[in-house]
Protein backbone atom coordinates (compact mmCIF):
# COMPACT_ATOMS: atom_id res chain seq x y z
CA UNK A 1 0.00 0.00 0.00
CA UNK A 2 2.62 2.45 0.76
CA UNK A 3 4.56 2.03 -2.62
CA UNK A 4 1.54 3.09 -4.22
CA UNK A 5 1.31 6.07 -1.85
CA UNK A 6 5.19 6.97 -3.12
CA UNK A 7 4.42 6.83 -6.78
CA UNK A 8 1.40 8.63 -7.11
CA UNK A 9 2.76 11.49 -4.97
CA UNK A 10 5.74 11.56 -8.01
CA UNK A 11 3.09 11.20 -10.97
CA UNK A 12 1.27 14.62 -9.44
CA UNK A 13 4.76 16.31 -8.62
CA UNK A 14 5.66 14.76 -11.97
CA UNK A 15 2.45 16.52 -13.90
CA UNK A 16 3.34 19.94 -11.87
CA UNK A 17 6.79 20.36 -12.91
CA UNK A 18 5.65 19.63 -17.31
CA UNK A 19 2.42 21.92 -16.13
CA UNK A 20 4.68 24.87 -14.93
CA UNK A 21 7.76 23.86 -17.97
CA UNK A 22 4.66 24.98 -20.46
CA UNK A 23 3.98 21.66 -20.87
CA UNK A 24 0.23 20.25 -21.31
CA UNK A 25 -0.65 17.73 -18.05
CA UNK A 26 -3.28 15.96 -16.33
CA UNK A 27 -2.38 17.91 -13.01
CA UNK A 28 -4.97 20.80 -12.15
CA UNK A 29 -3.06 23.10 -9.48
CA UNK A 30 -6.01 24.85 -7.63
CA UNK A 31 -5.34 28.93 -7.56
CA UNK A 32 -5.30 30.15 -3.99
CA UNK A 33 -7.71 32.95 -3.78
CA UNK A 34 -7.35 36.33 -2.02
CA UNK A 35 -10.54 37.09 -0.73
CA UNK A 36 -13.41 34.96 0.20
CA UNK A 37 -16.74 35.10 -1.07
CA UNK A 38 -16.54 33.43 -4.90
CA UNK A 39 -17.75 30.11 -4.64
CA UNK A 40 -16.34 28.88 -7.46
CA UNK A 41 -12.89 27.07 -7.60
CA UNK A 42 -10.48 28.12 -9.44
CA UNK A 43 -7.54 25.78 -10.99
CA UNK A 44 -4.26 25.76 -13.33
CA UNK A 45 -4.38 23.73 -16.16
CA UNK A 46 -1.49 24.82 -18.32
CA UNK A 47 0.73 27.69 -18.16
CA UNK A 48 3.87 28.72 -20.66
CA UNK A 49 6.02 31.53 -20.31
CA UNK A 50 8.13 33.71 -22.90
CA UNK A 51 9.84 36.94 -21.67
CA UNK A 52 7.23 38.38 -19.42
CA UNK A 53 4.12 37.11 -21.11
CA UNK A 54 2.33 33.99 -19.23
CA UNK A 55 -0.29 32.30 -21.46
CA UNK A 56 -2.31 30.33 -19.03
CA UNK A 57 -5.39 28.26 -19.43
CA UNK A 58 -7.69 27.64 -16.41
CA UNK A 59 -10.63 25.96 -15.54
CA UNK A 60 -13.70 27.60 -13.35
CA UNK A 61 -15.50 25.00 -11.66
CA UNK A 62 -18.89 26.78 -10.16
CA UNK A 63 -22.32 26.17 -8.29
CA UNK A 64 -23.78 25.10 -11.48
CA UNK A 65 -21.38 25.39 -14.88
CA UNK A 66 -17.72 24.80 -14.99
CA UNK A 67 -15.72 27.70 -18.08
CA UNK A 68 -12.68 27.41 -19.42
CA UNK A 69 -10.46 30.52 -20.06
CA UNK A 70 -7.16 30.97 -22.15
CA UNK A 71 -5.33 34.32 -20.50
CA UNK A 72 -2.37 36.18 -21.73
CA UNK A 73 -0.47 38.22 -18.36
CA UNK A 74 2.18 40.75 -19.07
CA UNK A 75 4.04 39.66 -15.14
CA UNK A 76 6.35 42.98 -16.24
CA UNK A 77 3.02 45.69 -16.24
CA UNK A 78 0.51 43.24 -14.83
CA UNK A 79 -2.05 43.54 -17.26
CA UNK A 80 -3.86 40.64 -18.89
CA UNK A 81 -5.97 39.89 -21.80
CA UNK A 82 -8.33 37.24 -22.42
CA UNK A 83 -7.44 35.03 -25.05
CA UNK A 84 -10.79 33.11 -25.21
CA UNK A 85 -13.71 31.21 -23.16
CA UNK A 86 -15.54 27.96 -23.21
CA UNK A 87 -17.77 25.99 -21.08
CA UNK A 88 -17.77 23.04 -23.34
CA UNK A 89 -13.82 22.29 -23.26
CA UNK A 90 -10.62 23.67 -23.29
CA UNK A 91 -10.39 22.44 -27.00
CA UNK A 92 -13.17 24.53 -28.08
CA UNK A 93 -12.09 28.16 -26.96
CA UNK A 94 -11.99 30.50 -30.24
CA UNK A 95 -10.34 32.53 -29.93
CA UNK A 96 -10.78 36.55 -30.25
CA UNK A 97 -8.05 38.51 -28.04
CA UNK A 98 -9.66 40.77 -25.93
CA UNK A 99 -7.52 44.62 -25.21
CA UNK A 100 -5.18 44.34 -22.47
CA UNK A 101 -6.57 45.35 -19.21
CA UNK A 102 -5.69 46.43 -15.62
CA UNK A 103 -6.62 44.05 -12.61
CA UNK A 104 -8.52 44.62 -10.04
CA UNK A 105 -7.30 43.58 -7.22
CA UNK A 106 -9.18 40.77 -5.12
CA UNK A 107 -10.56 39.33 -8.22
CA UNK A 108 -10.12 36.21 -9.97
CA UNK A 109 -8.10 37.41 -12.94
CA UNK A 110 -5.61 39.21 -10.80
CA UNK A 111 -5.24 35.98 -8.11
CA UNK A 112 -4.24 34.38 -11.45
CA UNK A 113 -1.69 36.56 -12.43
CA UNK A 114 -0.62 36.83 -8.85
CA UNK A 115 -0.33 32.81 -9.19
CA UNK A 116 1.70 32.85 -12.73
CA UNK A 117 3.87 35.32 -12.49
CA UNK A 118 5.56 33.59 -9.59
CA UNK A 119 5.89 30.69 -11.10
Amino acid sequence: MKIYTVIAFFAVVSATVLSFAGIAATAEIQIPRSVPGDKGKYFLLEMQKNGDIVTALHKRVGVDSVGYTKTETNCATMQMRELGYSEESPTAIKENPTKWFDLEPGSSKSDLANFVCKN
